[in-house]
């Protein structure tokens, strides 16, 4: 099992220092990844339901800053040496492929390797208003996407013929470090998004699943992988979830990792008997004094008992 920490990169706590400090940290500490969310642009919401709450509003602090992933993971791929670095998530329709294509590849270049893709369709109507996207095509240009920057990391030259994005004997360099691709984590749990798991992933990313949600979706995922021509254990299991210390254990309406060390431990042991090999944990509030709290104490008292 491997243990990522979400970076502070949204709200006033979200500068270069807290950057290199949590980074140093991580390190530091022999924690396996690093990892940024994504937004652009953040409008009123007015009909949209946050994903990860239904009902609830984005939170306040997005609008006070909110830092773009490829030039973050960038500036700390030339100070770190050892830890992962990744997107959890980026919403791949909101962007040009191509261009993406070349910052996951240059960023794969700067770390050495170090480097993983983590994309969603999204959920946030409005942003995708403002940037003059097709909120109702994207999960189908997510497809075509995927498709496209696989063609442009491992051909030379590059065609492809798609729904959305074509282009012809054309030529893109430098390739990533990592061979085929550097991994690509599949984040959503519609069947939409489980088929472009099985189809395109390296990994199934859920954000904040039960364990029943986790089990089921196995399940379904297993079809969805025989139909690509793909064995179960080729597509790995990385979850999201909240981690947080506290001094009982998780009360109505939390995820089972908020709570005390052992309360942790226990459901950390349950996951990865659901199939986790990697866990992307939030520290809550996302304040730079919490996360790196947070860090030392997984660190000490949880990670030893596992």
């Amino acid at each position: 099992m491997k243990y990522g920490f979400s970076l502070v990169v949204r709200g006033n706590d979200a500068t270069p220092e807290a950057f290199l400090a949590m980074a140093q940290r991580a390190e530091a500490l022999e924690l396996d990844a690093l990892w940024c969310s994504a937004h652009i642009i953040i409008p009123p919401q007015v009909k949209s339901d946050y994903v990860m709450v239904p009902g609830r509003k984005h939170g306040e602090h997005w609008k006070e800053r909110y830092w773009e992933p490829f030039t973050l993971l960038s500036y700390l791929a030339g100070l770190t040496r050892r830890i992962t670095l990744g997107t959890s998530i980026i919403v791949l329709p909101m962007h040009n492929p191509y261009e993406v294509a070349k910052q996951v590849a240059e960023v794969d270049q700067l770390s050495g390797g170090r480097f993983i893709l983590g994309v969603g369709v999204g959920w946030f109507e409005e942003e995708f208003e403002v940037l003059g996207q097709d909120f109702h095509t994207r999960g189908a240009r997510t497809d075509d996407a995927l498709a496209l920057m696989k063609a442009l990391w491992t051909t030379e030259p590059v065609t492809h013929k798609g729904r959305f994005y074509s282009v012809q004997d054309a030529h893109f360099a430098p390739k990533p470090v990592q061979r085929p691709h550097p991994p690509i984590w599949v984040a959503g749990s519609s069947k939409a998004a489980l088929r472009r798991a099985a189809r395109y992933g390296d990994a199934w990313h859920p954000v904040r699943p039960s364990y029943a949600e986790l089990r089921q979706a196995r399940q379904e995922l297993a079809g969805y992988l025989e139909a690509e021509g793909r064995s179960p254990d080729s597509l790995g299991l990385a979850v999201k979830l909240p981690l947080v210390f506290q001094d009982g254990p998780p009360a109505d309406g939390q995820f089972p990792t908020e709570g005390r060390p052992a309360d942790m431990v226990a459901a950390i042991k349950r996951f990865q008997e659901l199939g986790a090999e990697h866990l992307v944990f939030d520290c809550v509030p996302e304040k730079l004094s919490v996360a790196l709290d947070t860090m030392e104490r997984f660190a000490q008292e949880v990670r030893p008992l596992l």
